[in-house]
């Protein structure tokens, strides 16, 4: 009779914790935040680079060369070098997207967590992505940096330019944010175009350093994801351990 009239009043007990949303949910707003502070740098960092490859293009279509005073007169020189890198962009564009939707992801995952009255599955691939966007980041981000200190100080010379009109600069390897520094080292025409480049050359350097901060908040969100899944894993565990103290 006694152990009938303990488990009546111990049932309720049982029933409304299984109703009470999850402990994680604490970890909301630290999660909800870092993800979307994620993806609006990421398009951010996406926009300009987009502008950029934009503006190349227009300039390799449509402008074709820029006027060099030398000696005396005038030099058409190719607006792209011939040996130009391009791969530290791609990857750099794709860091970008891929923090875009991992951080909406996140937001979501977030969300769902915020009323979860079961564990989420989701949570435990979201740490696993996230993890994967910091090597891919990180990756990214050493990339770029080394390409660029590797083409930085180099000259356009005018004898090279010279004898090769109307084919690209042959001389050296380059990034398109060293190559148009290395062009405004030059004697410009225009002193419009000048201004333009100068102005495209803090675009490029703003996306390279923008994986920086993206960087930082790949691994907040990532430290944010995993405390959220341990504090989940250790309430399956009580749990379960005082289910199994109740039956006994």
């Amino acid at each position: 009779m006694a152990i009938t009239q303990h488990l009546h009043r111990t049932r309720p007990t049982s029933s409304a914790s299984s109703t009470r949303p999850t402990q994680t949910s604490i970890h909301f707003w630290p999660l909800f935040a870092s993800n979307a502070l994620l993806s609006a740098l990421s398009i951010i960092n996406l926009a300009l680079i987009s502008s950029m490859v934009a503006w190349l293009l227009d300039q390799k279509h449509n402008v074709h060369s820029f006027e060099i005073g030398w000696s005396g007169s005038s030099v058409a020189l190719n607006v792209e070098p011939e040996n130009l890198w391009v791969d530290h962009g791609h990857e750099s564009n794709g860091a970008a997207g891929y923090g875009f939707f991992l951080g909406i992801f996140g937001m979501i995952t977030a969300w769902r967590m915020r009323g979860a009255h079961r564990p989420l599955q989701s949570l435990a691939v979201l740490a696993a992505f996230q993890l994967i966007a910091i090597w891919f980041t990180l990756s990214a981000l050493i990339f770029v940096f080394v390409v660029t200190y590797h083409t930085t100080g180099q000259h356009i010379r005018e004898p090279v330019a010279s004898n090769n009109i109307g084919v690209n600069y042959s001389e050296f390897t380059w990034t398109a944010e060293t190559w148009m520094k290395a062009v405004l080292d030059l004697p410009l025409v225009d002193g419009s175009k000048r201004k333009e480049i100068d102005s495209q050359v803090t675009n490029m350097a703003a996306w390279r350093w923008m994986l920086v901060p993206i960087l930082i908040v790949d691994c907040i969100a990532f430290g944010v994801t995993l405390m959220a899944w341990l504090k989940q894993r250790r309430n399956v565990t009580t749990r379960a351990s005082s289910a199994n103290s109740m039956e006994k």
